[in-house]
């Protein structure tokens, strides 16, 4: 029989720094590696080796990590480092990631914000600060979501306490999230090897219908449900189902007897309160197929799914027309020469676009284009500061251009060093770059103009 690591103890180069103790499956560690870097341990309990679906549990994980690295997901993901058999009292499975630090669970954040706010009796989401960081946590978490379901992972065990949250200055949204905890995430497409011998893990008050549901196995739709409750928690103040008596729980999920809910604040514009709260209210449905897909739910939470018909409130509308400059202050007049027209910056409404990378690069454009980090590599490395859908750049029905945010990025898109938080009406000359305005930080600056 394997035997407990403690402090101190070397095991094919890996040294043991600290216990964090045991979960449900295995024994976790912080240790450093050969290399000497820092990694998150894991010994496991089950399987062992001596069990019929070791070896095919150990291949599952295999094409676990190389789906996750594939993809988008690698960047919502802890990277797996090391994964081997050894003998430790008795042959034994272990396992390395990447150690993150400088954050805490969602959990923990959440607490930390309750615990804060109990004295003045409200609720944290009334501090508009507080709001825009939940709305923002609640998009990137989505965001994972939908990058693991690209790859037909399904997560099967969403909860506050899997999603990390590391603070990060250099972005907007001034926090990475990574989800952890996936040595028991399921491929939509290939059966579980344990399925049949042993449970789906799960957590109490974060199960879906199937998790609940004897002999069914989690399915991408089942992270919907478990996001849902995250969203709730996040958006509304408060989990719909919670309860000590986990027969209650399910009682509740089973009977969908969660009411569309009242959001605490407002969605940014282009999103709606009302949309986002039937959508939550979706996600909760008994019935997996009357669910939305993470895709979808990210395009509600943004506002993608509402359509170019949908106007901005007055206040936010893109000027359709140059602003009308002051009246200048009387000048001494000028000598008999022809007058120079002061030059005014109009929407730009021409056949083909042209943008101009720093070096001189031009790249035209002629239909409605996407522009993420492969499009904009050809103008240089800082291409890498771009996510792979960053923005979008499409000719209206009138003949002007407009730029749109295709939703949650690590970097803001910036026009002329500003945010972009609405649909912009493009100029002759805007440039447009990647970045963080609070800071002054523009990235790959593409100069606009017609072509």
């Amino acid at each position: 029989m394997a035997k407990k690591l403690k402090v101190g103890d070397r095991i094919r180069g890996y040294r043991i720094t600290k216990v964090f103790g045991p979960g449900m499956m295995a024994i976790s560690y912080g240790a450093v590696g050969p290399d000497g870097r820092k990694v998150f341990f894991k010994q496991y309990k089950s399987p062992a080796p001596t069990v019929v679906w070791y070896k095919d549990f150990v291949a599952y994980q295999r094409e676990l990590s190389a789906r996750v690295v594939r993809g988008k997901a690698d960047n919502f993901a802890v990277a797996q480092i090391d994964a081997f058999e050894e003998v430790w009292g008795g042959p034994c499975y272990f396992q390395a990631y990447q150690f993150v630090e400088n954050g805490a669970d969602l959990q923990q954040v959440l607490d930390k914000e309750r615990d804060s706010h109990r004295l003045t009796g409200k609720a944290p989401t009334s501090d508009p600060a507080i709001w825009a960081r939940h709305v923002t946590w609640a998009k990137v978490l989505v965001a994972g979501v939908a990058a693991l379901h690209e790859v037909k992972i399904v997560h099967a065990d969403l909860k506050p306490a899997n999603a990390y949250l590391i603070e990060d200055p250099t972005i907007a949204a001034e926090f990475q999230l990574k989800l952890i905890d996936m040595d028991f995430s399921v491929l939509a497409d290939l059966r579980p090897p344990w399925h049949g011998h042993q449970g789906h893990v799960g957590t109490d008050n974060y199960r879906s219908p199937e998790h609940l549901t004897r002999g069914s196995v989690p399915v991408l739709a089942s992270d919907v449900f478990t996001c849902g409750l995250i969203l709730h928690e996040l958006l509304t103040g408060r989990h719909p189902y919670w309860s000590e008596d986990q027969a209650d729980y399910a009682r509740s999920v089973q009977g969908y007897k969660a009411s569309p809910p009242a959001l605490l604040g407002p969605m940014p514009w282009p999103a709606d309160n009302a949309d986002v709260s039937s959508t939550l209210h979706r996600c909760l449905s008994r019935d997996p197929a009357k669910r939305p897909t993470a895709a979808e739910l990210r395009a509600v939470l943004s506002g993608r799914d509402r359509g170019p018909s949908v106007k901005a409130p007055a206040a936010s509308m893109p000027a359709v027309k140059p602003p009308v400059p002051a009246k200048p202050a009387p000048r001494p007049a000028a000598p008999a020469t022809a007058p120079v027209a002061t030059p005014v910056r109009a929407p730009l409404a021409s056949a083909a676009l042209r943008l101009t990378g720093p070096d001189g690069k031009v790249l035209s454009i002629r239909v409605r284009t996407e522009l993420g980090k492969a499009l904009v590599r050809q103008f240089g490395p800082e291409a890498d500061y771009w996510d792979e859908r960053q923005c979008v750049v499409e000719r209206a029905a009138d003949g002007r251009w407009t730029l749109t945010g295709a939703g949650v990025t690590t970097n803001q898109t910036l026009v002329n060093g500003r945010a972009l938080t609405s649909v912009r009406v493009l100029s002759q000359g805007d440039r447009i770059a990647v970045g963080n305005e609070a800071k002054g930080l523009a990235k790959l600056p593409l100069t606009v103009g017609a072509a």
